[in-house]
């Protein structure tokens, strides 16, 4: 009994002496530190959810020269000028991506501000007055050349530096390109017909490719508007009220245009441009054979194969008083006609077919007995045919009246009727005032 009761003694003297012996510092120390040791934090994506991709607005991605979200895959794509096309495209791309500036101002004039800062480009964009004493120059870039195109050349990726290449214009401009959410409608409430021939008819529809456009038809063996059948369409238009064409020393006016594949161009035929005069009455004057110095008009024409020229109706260089307009008879492409208007820049591009081209001309008035008037071509944004010295006008009541909505075959000659039924669509009609009076 007594041998028991001194072995619990001892037992439990032993387990005092243990628990009255203090625990090393480090023991606490890794203690604490295992204890406090925050969990790695975990990031979980739910199976839904996808990141966003950025892509810089300097390098557009191949869809923003894509055809619009409607086109087939052999809907026309966006190439650089050259003998075999010149088509762009015209799809509905984000204006972040091919604006000519950061921002569009949100007015009946729809276009792209400049009033932030361009896109940056190795040749910037100018278009300043001409002096008086500056000396004329010609400048015509061959479809099949590599010479360097006249300046100014637009800095401007995109459909809407195609359509607006001369900056400087703040929200003087209108545009119906369905790149902009916002644009004017493709309709005559945009456009406000005048002298308009009620025997041809321009309609509203779908381009092959499916953007909206406007149509015109030419029956087999139409050419000019004297003869039947008659085909293409005719009037005249100063646009929205909101953007006064007569107000402007400098203007441009664009358009996308679509031949579709196997067109027959024949030897030639008439495309919209601006036109202008001492009076509205006047101003359509200068067309069909009618020279005048009250009047002038820029239109485009094609021309055999697809070649592309300015054709333009100035005060007669006949006249001593207009004799620097005599320039539009020489230089590459330029043709004299005594009796209709002159060809300036032919062959200096040529139309695509089954592809959209984007064109846009630049007109500039001179100052009243100066001869520092300037005409100038755009294609797809490369400058094709650029010329300075010119007299455009005699008097301080000559303006810029609006668009020459006209398009037919001719000529004047039956070899250049139409061979077959075929038809032409337009789209992405913009204009600009680059310079006001």
């Amino acid at each position: 009994m007594f041998a028991t009761r001194f072995l619990f003694f001892t037992l439990a003297l032993l387990v005092a002496l243990v628990t009255a012996v203090p625990t090393p510092p480090h023991v606490k120390i890794m203690r604490l530190r295992r204890s406090t040791c925050p969990k790695k934090p975990t990031t979980a994506v739910p199976p839904a959810t996808t990141l966003p991709i950025i892509v810089p607005t300097s390098t557009p991605s191949s869809s923003s020269v894509a055809v619009p979200s409607s086109a087939s895959s052999s809907a026309p794509t966006s190439e650089a000028v050259s003998s075999s096309t010149v088509a762009p495209s015209s799809s509905s791309i984000p204006s972040s991506s091919v604006a000519p500036s950061s921002s569009v101002v949100p007015t009946q004039s729809i276009v792209p501000s400049s009033s932030s800062s361009a896109i940056p480009s190795s040749s910037p964009v100018t278009s300043s007055p001409a002096s008086s004493s500056a000396p004329a120059t010609t400048s015509v870039t061959p479809s099949s050349s590599s010479a360097v195109p006249a300046q100014p050349t637009s800095v401007n990726p995109g459909v809407l530096g195609q359509l607006f290449p001369v900056q400087g214009f703040g929200n003087r401009a209108w545009s119906t390109t369905d790149v902009l959410g916002n644009a004017l409608a493709l309709s005559d409430s945009t456009f406000r017909p005048r002298n308009v021939l009620r025997s041809v008819v321009h309609s509203y529809t779908n381009a092959p490719d499916g953007k909206r456009a406007m149509r015109a038809f030419y029956p087999r063996g139409s050419y000019t508007f004297g003869f039947q059948p008659q085909g293409g369409f005719s009037f005249y238009a100063p646009g929205p009220a909101s953007v006064d064409l007569t107000t402007a020393k400098e203007a441009t006016f664009s358009y996308s245009v679509f031949f579709p594949q196997g067109f027959g161009f024949q030897l030639g035929g008439k495309l919209p441009g601006l036109y202008g005069g001492n009076s509205d009455g006047e101003a359509v004057g200068c067309s069909g054979g009618r020279k005048s110095s009250s009047c002038f008009s820029a239109r485009l024409m094609w021309r055999a194969d697809g070649e592309g020229e300015f054709y333009a109706y100035l005060p007669p260089y006949t006249d001593a008083r207009f004799a620097a307009n005599n320039k539009l008879c020489s230089g590459p492409g330029n043709h004299c006609n005594p009796t209709y208007g002159a060809s300036v820049g032919r062959g200096s591009f040529r139309f695509a077919t089954g592809a959209w081209t984007t064109v846009s001309e630049r007109v500039r008035l001179n100052d009243v007995g100066q001869a520092n008037g300037e005409l100038e071509l755009f294609v797809n944004g490369k400058s094709v045919v650029n010329i300075s010295g010119l007299i455009l006008r005699d008097s301080g009541a000559g303006r810029i009246r609006g668009m020459q909505m006209q398009t037919f075959f001719g000529g004047s000659k039956p070899e250049f009727a139409s061979p077959k039924d075929q038809e032409v669509f337009f789209s992405d009609f913009s204009v600009a005032i680059t310079q006001r009076l």
